[in-house]
């Protein structure tokens, strides 16, 4: 059966959202007034208030993302379409449906072949979620958002290592929520201490409050004020409700008390402000991924053998990592943890792979073993001060036996 006229292409738009054949919309050729606008992209989506509409406006710079119920969605689209966008195009399975006005307002419909015979239903099933990845990238409004993904739910090639790194770090946040006790509380809190771009955070926000069906705040703490407005606007935009960007560094941040602390690839002491932060809040749950090592390369001045070995510099630049992080470990367990350190990611994806987790006990502190092992590494590596160690106990500066201080 033809179209001839906009409002059977409304009432066609209508059908295919209840049938589920909806595959999207697009809204082209706009002639309204703001001169940045380019297009509109439609699909439907599955979110925890129901079912909706979600528009993306793309600019020429940006991409902005608005959230409507269908019946509202679908009367914007009646009144746009032949007023501000003179082009749409309905995408279903078995065919296409191209609207097209003229200068003079003239409408013509076309029923085309479907753009591709793989395309699937967008209206997303909750309970059909894959159980091979944690995270799925169809339907993810927010990995298309971050670029992650592109506009038909595919992983943008350059994107690839980073998908699989979310999932990864999905997996373990999962068996570390485990097997600290967490994972059965239905409520707690989780604080992202230098959370950059985003993507991890709001995979973590997705898969414990969507799909575990968790109520879990979610705090992302960053220090670039363009990306915590983005982060703020995106997770607005697919109403994560409980999950927010503040703009602040991780050392100046207060949290007065949190159930997770985690830092990812925070540079050099930024990371033991967060293992500060976490401690000093309560965590029962700390996870740090390290990035750069600077303050004990330099503060390492071996004697002997190892001066001699350390004289190269690469060798000097990877031991003062293992040392940075064997101190931390060390700090963690003085501080009442169970430290673990292990590989989260094959290296051939990062080259930033190393994981350092510290999950809370209440059982007594072996002190004086762990003040020893600190201090016996310390002195075969010549180090004067960890700058954790500063934070943790301030006074170390003014001597250097720790063990007089606790």
């Amino acid at each position: 059966m033809g179209i001839e006229t906009q409002a059977e292409f409304i009432s066609r738009l209508d059908e295919s959202l209840k049938t589920q054949e909806f595959v999207k919309l697009t809204l082209a050729k706009y002639r309204g007034t703001d001169a940045a606008l380019n297009r509109i992209v439609i699909r439907a989506v599955q979110l925890k208030s129901g079912l909706k509409l979600s528009f993306t406006y793309c600019y020429k710079t940006q991409e902005i993302v608005k959230n409507y119920l269908i019946e509202p969605g679908i009367e914007i689209i009646n009144s746009l379409l032949g007023s501000e966008f003179m082009s749409a195009r309905l995408f279903t399975p078995d065919q296409d449906i191209q609207v097209e006005y003229n200068k003079s307002k003239k409408i013509t419909i076309n029923l085309l072949k479907p753009s591709s015979t793989n395309l699937y239903k967008t209206i997303p099933q909750v309970h059909d979620r894959k159980k091979t990845r944690w995270i799925e990238s169809e339907n993810n409004l927010y990995l298309t958002a971050l670029g992650v993904t592109n506009e038909q739910g595919g992983i943008v090639k350059s994107m690839e290592d980073k998908f699989r790194q979310i999932n990864k770090f999905i997996e373990i946040v999962h068996s570390l929520l485990e097997s600290s006790g967490l994972n059965q509380k239905s409520e707690f809190s989780i604080v992202d201490m230098g959370s950059g771009k985003g993507y991890l955070t709001f995979a973590l926000y997705d898969f414990l409050n969507t799909i575990s069906d968790k109520r879990v705040s979610v705090t992302g703490i960053e220090s670039r004020k363009n990306l915590v407005d983005f982060c703020n606007q995106v997770a607005a935009s697919v109403e994560f409700e409980q999950l927010r960007f503040d703009h602040g560094t991780i050392k100046d941040h207060r949290t007065e008390a949190t159930d997770v602390t985690i830092a990812l690839h925070a540079c050099d002491t930024a990371t033991d402000d967060a293992i500060y932060q976490g401690i000093r809040s309560k965590s029962s749950l700390i996870i740090l991924a390290p990035c750069c090592h600077k303050q004990i390369r330099k503060e390492i001045q071996p004697s002997g053998r190892l001066k001699e070995l350390l004289k190269f510099g690469i060798l000097l630049e990877r031991q003062a990592e293992i040392v940075t992080d064997g101190l931390r470990a060390l700090f963690l367990e003085l501080s009442g943890y169970d430290a673990k350190v292990f590989e989260f990611i094959s290296p051939e994806h990062t080259s930033k792979n190393l994981m350092v987790v510290g999950v809370k006990h209440d059982r007594a502190i072996e002190t004086a073993a762990i003040l020893q092992q600190i201090k016996d590494l310390k002195n075969l590596y010549g180090i004067k001060v960890h700058y954790l160690e500063s934070l943790l106990f301030p006074d170390v500066l003014l001597s250097p036996n720790l063990a007089d201080l606790i």
